[in-house]
Parts: C-alpha cells; structure tokens; sequence
C-alpha cells in the first residue's frame, strides 16, 4: 500500500523533468513571448567544439533562453514580486502607478549627472559647429529637449529612487544652451512644469509623455518656425480634443506579468485629415518624408527635417504634419546624423534637432559632415 504513494511521487517528479525538455523540442503549449529588448541566444554551430570552453558558454546561454516552460516560470516569480512585494528588477514601482525604467534611475541619469563642465561645453560647441555648418546653406536651426517622466513627478519615486531628485547637470546644460547665440532653443521644462498643474503630462506606465503634452509642444515648434518665417502667430490650426482609454504602456508591458498593470490615460482625439499628406517610408536615411499633394505655400511652412527621438512621434501624431508643405523625419541612432544632413533636399529652411536628457552624451562627439 505504501508503495503507491511513492511511486506517485517519483512520476510526478519524472513527469516535471521531462515535461519541460518536451516543450523545448516541440513548443507543444503555445506560450506568449516575453518581451526583452533584445534576441535570444542562437544554438552554437558544431563548428564551435573546436573550443570546447566556448561552445559551453555559448551553449549554456542557448539553454537559459530556450529552456521549456521558461515564459511561464519568469512571469510567474516576477508577478510574486510585484504583486506582494511592489518590486521589479526591470523597474522602479513608483507611488500611485508610477513605473520608472531602472536603467534610466540607475544607469544612465547618474552618467549624465556625471558629465564635467568640460563635456556640457563639448556638447554646447557641437550645436554652435552645426550651427555654422547650416548658415552658408540657408538653413536655421532649431533645438528641442525633452526631460523625463522622474523630472516632472519626482513626488511618485520609490524611496530606493529618491536620489533621482537631486540630479541637476541637464538643467546647467540647458542654461548653457540657452546661452548660444544664433539658434531657436526650444526648453520644453517650464512650459510642461505649467501644463502639469492642469493635466497629467505623461504616462504612469509608459516612458513618453502623452499626445495632449505633445499636442501643445508641437504647437510650441510650429509657432517658434513661423515667427522665423516671419508668419503671423499662432500659426497652429489644430484643437486640442483630449480622449481617455485604458491603456498599458511600454514599461508596464516590460515587466513579465501575467497580466500587466494599465492605466486610465490621456490621448488626442484628431480633428484634420492627414491623407492629403502621404508619408513616403523608403527614403533613408529619413525615416519617413510628407509632401502635402497641392503645395501651398502661403499658408504652409517651408522645407523641415526634424532629427529627433521617440518623444518626437508624439509630436507627428498630434497634428504638425499638416502644417509643412513638406516635412522630414530621421531617427537618432537609428542612422548617423552626417548622412542626415548630407541628404537633406537644397530648399530646407529649418532644421529641428529634439532629444531627451539621457541622449546628451552622444551630443559632446557627435560627426558633422566636413
């Protein structure tokens, strides 16, 4: 009688190692990927036993990506320390919904908070050389940051993030732009600092600000072009009409959960018609060109490339296209800023360079074309 509890015991433990080597060779349970920002470890090539050393390692790396029923076992120990414990090795959990990427808290915001003044100048005399590189071409140029979600809403850090309000060299790199003579620097801090005590500015679950916050700062850039077109201002002809849906956004979905946390945020409703600009999306390096089909030039703004982020797409979603006969978009780090330039048509008349804080760095040794 005894024996058949044991013998239970010992197929249910049978049954849990091979159940996950059979999921591993067949996928037999079809499983929801996770998503991790970067491509799982290939299987080494035979050739590699040659170096036995190697192939282990990079066996071994090929296994801790593969291994069955991985999915399922990372969900389940990260949704236990989020659930019970408010804790997330992806993210800081901040008060009230709050997510914060650590790589952003942890990593890269002490890096810039490490930048000597020797660096700020670097990059500030960077604008100044692309400044001068544009002025014999006819073309003005116009520079926008962006500051991050723990800037605006430092009060919903964690307390193991708390020394993220303190940091303070991005705010002395803008006083230093601000300084540069023969540029438009667009600071997009004080006006979206106003905006916060009307409306959320950004996403509790996702890196961005959200399409109203961009709403307004496109409308900011448009104005800004057409006071250095000399065009009678506001030039903006959206309004602003403010949807609300659940939504998760990109940080909440980072977190591998079962079901991630989601939000009650704020969207743009759109009221124009962008069909009588189409995008054209082969032209590299530009991510993307608009052409309005009838050209209109009294009551559009001429020529722009914006070399720009993520936050930019925000911008292009709230209505600035229509507001340019013709409109050009390049990714930063996504193509080299050189060829940008190089590729831009001979009748620009603005460049519009938009970067976040943590993309400062690549500002102090950026390559302009000779």
């Amino acid at each position: 009688m005894r024996s058949a509890p044991k013998a239970l015991t010992v197929a249910v433990f049978l049954l849990l190692l091979i159940l996950p080597a059979v999921q591993m060779i067949t996928g037999a349970v079809a499983i929801p990927p996770l998503d991790e920002n970067r491509r799982p470890a290939p299987l080494p090539p035979v050739s590699l036993l040659a170096d036995p050393a190697d192939f282990t390692a990079k066996l071994q790396a090929w296994f801790n990506d593969h291994y069955g029923f991985r999915e399922i076992l990372i969900r389940t120990k990260t949704q236990i320390d989020y659930s019970l414990f408010g804790m997330s090795d992806r993210l800081h959990i901040g008060r009230t919904g709050y997510l914060y990427y650590r790589t952003v808290i942890d990593q890269q915001e002490p890096q810039i908070e490490a930048l000597s003044d020797h660096d700020l100048d670097g990059a500030v005399a960077t604008f100044a050389r692309l400044r001068d590189w544009l002025a014999p071409r006819g073309i003005k140029l116009i520079i926008q940051t962006q500051q991050l979600k723990d800037k605006f809403y430092p009060e919903f850090l964690p307390r193991e993030a708390q020394f993220a309000r303190t940091r303070h060299r991005f705010d002395d790199f803008r006083g230093r732009l601000a300084a540069l003579p023969g540029i438009t620097y667009l600071d997009t801090t004080p006006p979206l600092m106003a905006l916060k005590a009307q409306r959320p500015i950004f996403h509790k679950t996702d890196f961005h600000w959200n399409d109203p916050a961009a709403f307004d700062t496109a409308a900011r850039l448009v104005d800004a072009i057409a006071r250095l077109d000399h065009r009678p201002t506001p030039f903006w002809t959206r309004t602003l009409h403010i949807a609300q849906r659940r939504f998760s956004g990109g940080q909440a979905t980072f977190m591998p959960l079962f079901r991630p946390p989601s939000e009650t945020a704020l969207f743009v409703e759109p009221d124009w018609d962008e069909s009588p600009y189409p995008r054209d999306y082969k032209s590299p390096p530009f991510e993307w060109k608009a052409t309005a089909a009838t050209p209109d030039p009294a009551h559009r703004l001429p020529t722009t490339v914006i070399f720009g982020d993520s936050f930019a797409d925000g911008m292009t979603r709230s209505g600035l296209v229509p507001h340019f006969d013709r409109i050009m978009y390049a990714r930063l780090y996504s193509v080299e800023f050189a060829d940008v330039l190089r590729a831009m048509p001979p009748d620009t008349k603005y460049l519009v360079v938009e970067f976040i804080e943590t993309a400062l760095p690549s500002w102090i040794a950026m390559k302009l074309p000779e």
